[in-house]
């Protein structure tokens, strides 16, 4: 081979070379990547909470629209007490103003605190922003339901309906479907085990979860989740069952819904207010 070829092969193997370490080494393909992703998603884009599949029932989904996980993005407010906001995400940060339950909140990025909690940067009406616990928003439209002495916020289109005094349930745009049971009366009269719904399988056959302890405001409570199957046997479902009390009633609520919405009891529990 002469110097003039071995200096060609030189030059394509140094050619070659370059390549390979632009393919290895070039960081912005990866900026690019991401700068891409999600650049064309509309930050008011939602997406429906579809029934679920593999044997889940699908008429006890909680039919809700969710934001997508983009910002800027909508979410409300579902503490009872309402929430803080403060100048920086920390509890300990002065507080800029508190924001009452069903507010909608313009979500501008978040944080993960060093205790693991997450918390929101929200824009405020009036321009500035500040940050509050992700803890208290929920990323679904909400709207006030109640009955004579409970107060809760649930999924926009859900609404009380009274079956019996110190009854209702709550049903979405007012179909057949039930989402919660609700009784109450004065605390001596309190059954010692709730009553079971008409149209409910019997207690019997209900298969007991681990207990979950809960806030139903800022009142402690005992959430019992069991698993239980409607229609014949053939549709699985799940509920949850809480019972509050005051220093003179009782609350028993009933949670009808498939498993992956799970979840959303704890949210809907955080916004109850009771008598």
């Amino acid at each position: 081979m002469t110097k003039l070829e071995l200096a060609a092969w030189g030059l394509v193997l140094a050619l070659l070379g370059a390549e390979v370490g632009l393919a290895v080494f070039r960081p912005w393909d990866h900026h690019v990547a991401l700068s891409l992703s999600g650049s064309h998603t509309s930050p008011t884009a939602t997406t429906p909470v579809t029934p679920s599949a593999g044997g889940k029932c699908p008429d006890v989904v909680v039919r809700r629209v969710e934001q997508l996980s983009t910002f800027p993005r909508s979410a409300w407010v579902h503490a009872s007490d309402g929430v803080n906001v403060r100048a920086a995400p920390s509890s300990s940060a002065s507080r800029l103003t508190t924001l009452a339950t069903g507010t909608q909140l313009s979500l501008q990025g978040e944080q993960t605190s060093p205790d693991g909690s997450f918390w929101y940067r929200i824009r405020l009406s009036d321009g500035r922003d500040g940050w509050l616990s992700g803890r208290y928003t929920t990323n679904y439209p909400i709207s006030l339901a109640s009955t004579d002495s409970l107060k809760i916020w649930l999924p926009v289109s859900y609404q009380f309906q009274s079956t019996a005094p110190g009854k209702a349930e709550a049903h979405y745009k007012n179909g057949p479907v039930t989402l919660l049971y609700v009784e109450s009366g004065a605390r001596d009269q309190a059954p010692t085990e709730t009553m079971v719904p008409a149209g409910l399988p019997p207690r019997a056959t209900w298969t007991a979860r681990p207990v979950e302890q809960a806030l139903v405001g800022d009142l402690p409570a005992t959430d019992h989740v069991f698993d239980i199957r409607l229609a014949g046997g053939s549709c699985a479902a799940l509920v949850h069952e809480v019972r509050i009390t005051t220093t003179t009633r009782y609350y028993d609520l009933i949670f009808l819904l498939d498993e992956p919405s799970s979840s959303v009891v704890a949210q809907l529990l955080d916004s109850a207010t009771v008598q």
